[in-house]
């Protein structure tokens, strides 16, 4: 029982990796656990068709999974790109950087990592709210998706972006252009940037 704020899941629903790993079995493949042992076709409880140490494996390798490393970090259009991310308050939700608590894997503890997130739920507006929710989530809720790893999406992506959570930008710029609610002041500076701004942002991005 009890409340918990989550922090996976586009609508930050799931509280830790194992919750979002087994709701992936579950939602996205339709396999059963002991840790949801209900049928999504028929509703039904089923005998689990997955072990709980299969679970854990998935959720061990999960947890240990290297992050992407920034790309071309000293080249000075990335510079002058994160110095204009910076100056519209993208960073007031893409948060570039936080220190891990103490982890029973201890490689895990107090690491400074880059997510660009703060993993939160924001307002994003009428023009990206689809009417539908999960948890306490609001339908024009979303949780602030990290960048760290964005400019390596189109290789496991066909060579194109599938950007916001439905994939309808096909490209960074558009995506930021869609953002409206908590962030609409932002996506207004960065549309009023000069050409070459907006380009220097853009290679930043891509440098995640």
């Amino acid at each position: 029982g009890g409340q918990y704020i989550g922090r996976f899941g586009k609508k930050a629903a799931a509280i830790d990796l194992l919750h979002q790993t087994v709701g992936a079995y579950n939602q996205d493949m339709g396999v059963t656990s002991t840790f949801n042992p209900i049928d999504p076709h028929t509703g039904l409880s089923t005998d689990p068709e997955v072990s709980d140490q299969t679970i854990r494996d998935v959720v061990f390798y999960l947890r240990t999974l290297k992050a992407p490393i920034q790309r071309d970090q000293n080249n000075p259009e990335v510079i002058r790109g994160k110095e204009v991310f910076m100056s519209i308050n993208c960073s007031s939700c893409h948060v570039p950087s936080f220190t891990t608590p103490q982890s029973d894997i201890e490689a895990l503890s107090n690491k400074n990592i880059f997510p660009y997130s703060d993993l939160l739920l924001h307002d994003m507006g009428p023009g990206l709210d689809d009417g539908a929710t999960e948890g306490s989530a609001e339908t024009f809720e979303w949780r602030t998706p990290p960048l760290w790893g964005l400019g390596l999406a189109p290789e496991s992506q066909g060579g194109e972006f599938f950007l916001m959570h439905d994939g309808r930008a096909k490209s960074i710029q558009e995506a930021i252009e869609l953002h409206g609610g908590e962030a609409q002041q932002s996506r207004d500076e960065f549309v009023a940037l000069s050409d070459s701004d907006k380009q220097a942002v853009l290679k930043f991005l891509r440098s995640l």
